[in-house]
């Protein structure tokens, strides 16, 4: 007969059979709290407090270095890309800490879905809804995903989700905008969820079965085998150097990428918010003006929250509704970033075809409200 105590004292002694798990999950946890409640969240309670008012740039809500209006242009530009910069630190360093973290998880635990497209695209979109960052920072993540042989549906509805449906974001676009407008936007992006992804992707599957991969730099270098020991026998310091060693490797394949990508962006973002003429732009809504309005709106890479807080503002600032929807509708939902990230590592076709629904999208919207 088993004693009671060799019984409780079974499982303790197979923790050292779950160290992977343990640590994992604990880092994970870790992280999400850490940028839950010491970010994310109180920072969108606090955007959600100031909507309706006048923002320093549709780019940024806060100012790290303020320009006078009449400061030479180049230094307008510096200064616009420093503040975008500020503006998406916190964000897009959680989003490579978090994507190296899901690579290293996926290289040891392959992410385990069945083959139903448009269940996987959901599965995607419910873990992202709580994550509470923009489209930009969600890349590295969904980036962490493919690179790990994960589904592309689910990074993709993790992306699409996470900067759109966080409650505190959707809340703000209820209380600051028109109902219309708001039901016509969740509609939208719950049809791009739902249908127009895991659609895309299983066409592209069908005409070009290797079109949508994975193209991580390291592929081939992170294959890893699983040490086979039955006793169980590992010990914690071993396999935290391990993980340790691994997911450092996969942050900084993550990091190199970022940072040139995010230079880039921050020098276009500021470009077009300097040297577009917006006051011209949106004194009168035409197909021509809407529809440049939309391109400029659909690339640019802004932080979460910034399309409720800039539509607002629009709105109370009387200008034309179509305008209005059109930014609510583009701004922050897909940006040059994810289209980038898209063309380099999973599909040009799939980046093409979501950069032109969401250009048309915008463009008819506007001239429909």
């Amino acid at each position: 007969m088993t004693s009671p105590i060799a019984t409780s004292l079974f499982p303790i002694a197979r923790v050292r059979c779950y160290w992977r798990p343990i640590i994992l999950v604990g880092a994970a946890c870790m992280l999400l709290v850490l940028f839950w409640f010491g970010s994310r969240y109180p920072a969108l309670l606090k955007k959600a407090h100031h909507v309706g008012q006048t923002l320093p740039s549709m780019a940024f809500s806060s100012q790290l270095i303020r320009v006078a209006p009449e400061a030479p242009v180049w230094w307008r530009i510096v200064a616009t890309s420093i503040n975008w910069l500020d503006g998406m630190r916190v964000g897009m360093t959680f989003g490579i800490l978090l994507g190296a973290l899901l690579h290293t998880a996926l290289r040891y635990y392959p992410m385990k879905v069945g083959k139903n497209l448009y269940l996987n695209t959901v599965a995607g979109a419910v873990i992202g809804v709580p994550m509470g960052v923009c489209a930009n920072c969600a890349v590295p993540t969904a980036c962490g995903v493919t690179r790990g042989n994960g589904r592309v549906e689910v990074a993709l509805g993790f992306l699409f989700s996470s900067p759109n449906f966080n409650p505190v974001v959707v809340s703000m676009a209820f209380a600051a905008l028109p109902l219309a407008m708001v039901v016509t936007k969740y509609a939208i992006l719950l049809f791009v969820i739902l249908v127009v992804v895991p659609s895309l992707i299983g066409w592209l599957n069908r005409n070009e079965p290797s079109t949508v991969s994975s193209k991580g730099l390291d592929v081939d270098s992170c294959t890893i085998e699983l040490p086979r020991n039955l006793e169980c026998n590992e010990r914690f310091v071993p396999v935290f150097n391990e993980l340790t060693m691994a997911f450092g490797r996969n942050a900084w394949n993550l990091l190199k990428p970022t940072v040139t990508l995010m230079v880039l962006a921050s020098v276009l973002a500021a470009t077009l918010l300097t040297l577009v003429p917006w006051g011209a732009l949106l004194s009168q809504l035409t197909p021509l003006r809407l529809a440049v309005g939309a391109i400029v709106s659909v690339v640019m890479p802004v932080p979460i929250a910034l399309d409720v807080m800039f539509a607002a503002q629009l709105q109370s600032q009387s200008v034309a509704s179509g305008y209005v929807m059109m930014f609510f509708m583009t701004l922050g939902t897909f940006s040059i970033v994810p289209t980038i990230y898209l063309w380099r590592e999973v599909s040009k076709p799939l980046a093409a075809v979501l950069l032109t629904f969401f250009l048309c999208a915008g463009s008819i919207l506007g001239l429909l409200f």
